[in-house]
């Protein structure tokens, strides 16, 4: 239990002194710190495969890490869905002309390059580029309110789970999956999200905590505060199931591939999928919460 403290810590500090610390400086240590997480990811994603007796192809995997982010800069969403499809069709054509691969791999490297190269790739548009080039880009995609609700939520849902389950017990959420999980920690956790919620409209839109602060440009999510806070809590609900769902996900594939931990990078926690299990399911809800509020003005 010491270690796993003390691991969350150290976890805790690198990524408050990324976002608060270099990111002030400049949006890309956000973004380098994500490749990294992504590379590990995908390493992590193919070694538990191979784990379940399937072999995904390095080649298109390997474009698509290297590949994603450069699009990602030139051509926003338009270049994620480019840098995938290249990447799909490279992998069909080592399937077709390279026998040794199954059917099952070729569906192994495709699920690696959405779970987790394109839900995380959304992390980058989130955390919000001043311009493309000589072009300015007028989208805001949540910007640090974004990338706090993105990390906050899943981790106050898995907090007040874990505390809300071990003091009430009570009948198991799924067993088969997860077997210490409760009903009452599930409900418990939904709270959380939306304690995650609140929180972060008292510092953005109540009190303005980031309003001086460099690379931070807040958008109101509407011009009412109160309406507002209505959107945060759905947000917080929604985030908060999702990130419950992207968790059991996560402990399903393991179970399936007969692994305890996707890593050993982190002592007491796993790997990197194991703490990116609930965000990458919490970062499509964000992005699309401000795609909506700018389609809406």
């Amino acid at each position: 239990m010491l270690k796993r403290i003390l691991t969350a810590i150290v976890l805790l500090a690198v990524v408050l002194g990324t976002l608060f610390g270099l990111r002030q400086l400049s949006l890309f240590y956000v973004d380098a710190l994500i490749l990294i997480c992504m590379a590990i990811g995908v390493y992590e994603m193919c070694t538990a495969f191979k784990a379940a007796k399937y072999r995904p192809m390095a080649i298109p995997l390997v474009i698509a890490v290297l590949g994603i982010y450069p699009a990602l800069w030139f051509l926003r969403e338009t270049g994620i869905v480019a840098v995938i499809a290249v990447c799909v069709m490279v992998a069909l054509t080592i399937f077709t002309f390279d026998h040794k691969y199954e059917l099952k791999d070729f569906l192994a490297t495709a699920f690696i390059l959405f779970y987790p190269i394109v839900l995380l790739s959304l992390f980058f548009l989130i955390n919000g580029k001043t311009t493309i080039g000589d072009n300015p880009v007028n989208e805001n995609y949540g910007d640090m309110i974004g990338i706090m609700l993105a990390l906050f939520i899943p981790v106050f849902t898995d907090t007040f789970a874990y505390f809300t389950g071990m003091a009430i017990g009570g009948v198991k959420l799924c067993p088969e999956i997860s077997p210490k999980k409760t009903v009452a920690g599930a409900v418990g956790g939904l709270f959380g999200g939306m304690a995650a919620s609140v929180m972060i409209f008292l510092m953005f839109d109540y009190y303005g905590v980031f309003d001086n602060m460099s690379n931070v440009h807040v958008l109101a999510l509407t011009t009412n505060l109160y309406s507002s806070l209505a959107v945060y809590l759905t947000v917080g609900l929604v985030g908060a199931v999702v990130s419950e769902v992207g968790d059991l996900a996560a402990s399903w594939i393991k179970r399936k591939a007969g692994i305890k931990d996707f890593g050993k990078i982190f002592p007491g926690h796993g790997g990197i999928m194991d703490r990116l299990d609930s965000i990458l399911f919490v970062l499509p809800v964000v992005y699309l919460t401000f795609a909506i509020i700018n389609a809406v003005g």
